[in-house]
């Protein structure tokens, strides 16, 4: 069992009123409504990854979305009962190691999020085209830039950057989580079926060259989602594990429908996404930006408290980014 919270925000005017608080599948789903006197309206769910992954919660949005204004979704959502039913082996199975990319802890029970051992704080900045671009050529250089993708790159320079700013052992193992473009969601299943990987270095990160910790995203980054399963069978679905922050996790929503809503024919201003519960190595999240800015992307990390001004400090001066 994955737990952790999601939240999706669509904000379409900033002047405060009253909230109208809907529940559906309490305690697995808070959808909440906010009105504002200017006319606009902002729209808000919080998610449990039990149900599924950031692709069917946002699937979820949008189909309600079309159910308020009287049409029928393209797609009912249903649970995928491959993912979400735990099948008891009848023999016990061979005892081995949990996978890199989780971490497990004591159990939760009704609180659904792990404790910390320090406070979690998050922020975002906006990366435009023309920023994203100079970063690229700076981890790749001018020739063959289309080598290594842009998610891989930003990844090579956030972990730099991390790595520069801690003050104990350097993050030598990230967890990398993709959209699959087999998932489940695409047929309207709800499912936690993005790819998981981790990617493990054997060298300093502070001493590394970008390009070469791009490269090694993209070439060594192992899938773990069978060994994840595995886990959770050993454990008849009973034990709970943390992957979001278990280790540095970057987390590609690119293709996150993040504005597919609409209400009474209105489309978001600004959509933005968040996740609970991140454990004490950090999360950082790469979602698409406003659709009527200048594209690019929006950058946000959820780490801890007391690396924050230090970290912002450092993207600021060595990439004008924060």
């Amino acid at each position: 069992m994955l737990m952790m919270m999601i939240m999706v925000t669509f904000i379409s005017c900033f002047l405060t009123t009253k909230s109208l608080v809907l529940n559906y599948l309490s305690p697995l789903v808070l959808l909440q409504t906010t009105r504002f006197k200017c006319g606009g309206i902002s729209v808000g769910v919080t998610w449990a990854h039990v149900l599924g992954d950031t692709f069917s919660a946002v699937d979820f949005m949008n189909a309600w979305g079309q159910v308020m204004a009287g049409h029928k979704p393209a797609r009912s959502l249903k649970p995928d009962q491959s993912h979400t039913k735990i099948e008891i082996s009848p023999s016990p199975l061979k005892l081995s190691e949990d996978p890199l990319s989780v971490k497990r802890v004591g159990p939760v029970g009704d609180h659904w999020i792990s404790p910390n051992n320090c406070k979690m704080e998050a922020f975002s900045f906006q990366l435009s085209t023309k920023q994203i671009s100079q970063l690229h050529s700076k981890v790749c250089g001018q020739v063959g830039t289309k080598n290594i993708p842009v998610f891989e790159s930003l990844c090579a320079v956030i972990w730099k950057t991390i790595a520069k700013i801690r003050d104990g052992p350097e993050p030598k193992v990230v967890t990398i989580c993709k959209n699959n473009p087999q998932n489940g969601h695409k047929n309207g299943l709800l499912s936690n079926g993005q790819v998981v990987s981790v990617v493990e270095a054997s060298f300093s990160i502070m001493e590394a060259n970008l390009k070469e910790l791009a490269e090694l995203v993209v070439n060594q980054a192992m899938d773990e989602q069978s060994k994840i399963e595995e886990a959770m069978e050993r454990d008849q679905g009973l034990s709970d594990f943390v992957i979001y922050g278990s280790n540095l996790t970057f987390v590609d929503l690119e293709d996150v429908n993040l504005y597919g809503l609409e209400l009474k024919g209105q489309k978001p201003v600004y959509a933005t996404y968040a996740i609970d519960g991140v454990g004490d190595e950090g999360a950082v999240l790469f979602l698409p930006g406003p659709k009527d800015g200048n594209g690019g992307k929006v950058v946000t990390l959820i780490m801890p408290d007391n690396q924050v001004l230090k970290l912002k400090y450092e993207l600021k001066r060595e990439f004008s980014t924060a």
